[in-house]
């Protein structure tokens, strides 16, 4: 019995000590003196229409009744939240494309009387519905342009019939064999030199056309125009010289 009033002693003087010591530690205020967090807000549409971007969510400080000087500011406090977001309808931009450089001159359709060469260049990069390339893919232009050879005037076909010969694509002249794609054109018609491994080289305006021979065997000549006016210039300054 008594063992029991003693531990019943303690109990209530533990009791008291607790409730005096609380009376003496500082009174906290209530919490519905302080300002909290607001519930956050909806997520905002993803920055970008295409690609990745970036949505944000955000959830304003809501003031307490001491917070006084939170609620005079203008804009209230908030809190934002970044993620990083993906258009579900067009996840790839679109990508235009963009013209590669040109490539090399192809050979001259023609080997004198004017032909055409051409050069191509490819679009690359277009993706995901973006633009084509503006402009053309093929670029043209003009090619030896100086003239082709006369036909020599009455010339004998029956030569033609020799192996060690070439007939012109007109069937209106012959060559020696060895002198087709020799880099000199001999038929009126170019065709010695047509599809001639060096056929791309555009010819010179001082080019000379070596003729076969005609009828009565003798070798002709034909010389383009800027070939024969070099000719009459340094045949005119050697009579300049000699009349000094």
């Amino acid at each position: 019995m008594l063992q029991m009033d003693a531990q019943c002693t303690c109990f209530v003087i533990v009791t008291l000590l607790i409730l005096v010591f609380h009376s003496l530690s500082p009174v906290e205020a209530s919490d519905d003196t302080k300002g909290h967090w607001g519930p956050w807000g909806p997520l905002s549409p993803c920055s970008v229409t295409c690609g990745s971007g970036i949505a944000n969510m955000e959830r304003v400080w809501i003031p307490g009744p001491d917070e006084q000087d939170a609620k005079s500011f203008k804009n209230p406090f908030t809190f934002t939240q970044v993620f990083s977001c993906t258009d579900e309808t067009y996840p790839e931009c679109p990508q235009n494309g963009t013209w590669s450089g040109w490539g090399a001159w192809s050979g001259c359709t023609k080997a004198c009387g004017g032909g055409i060469r051409e050069r191509h260049r490819e679009c690359r990069g277009q993706m995901y519905g973006g633009r084509p390339c503006e402009g053309d893919k093929f670029g043209k232009e003009d090619c030896n342009r100086e003239p082709c050879p006369p036909l020599p005037r009455g010339f004998d076909m029956s030569q033609c019939e020799e192996e060690a010969n070439f007939t012109c694509s007109s069937q209106k002249m012959c060559i020696p064999i060895s002198q087709k794609c020799d880099s000199t054109v001999q038929c009126h018609d170019g065709s010695d030199e047509d599809s001639c491994p060096s056929f791309s080289i555009l010819w010179g305006n001082n080019i000379r056309y070596d003729l076969t021979r005609g009828r009565n065997g003798a070798r002709s000549s034909y010389s383009s125009s800027v070939h024969h006016l070099f000719i009459y210039l340094v045949f005119a300054m050697s009579i300049m010289m000699m009349l000094h």
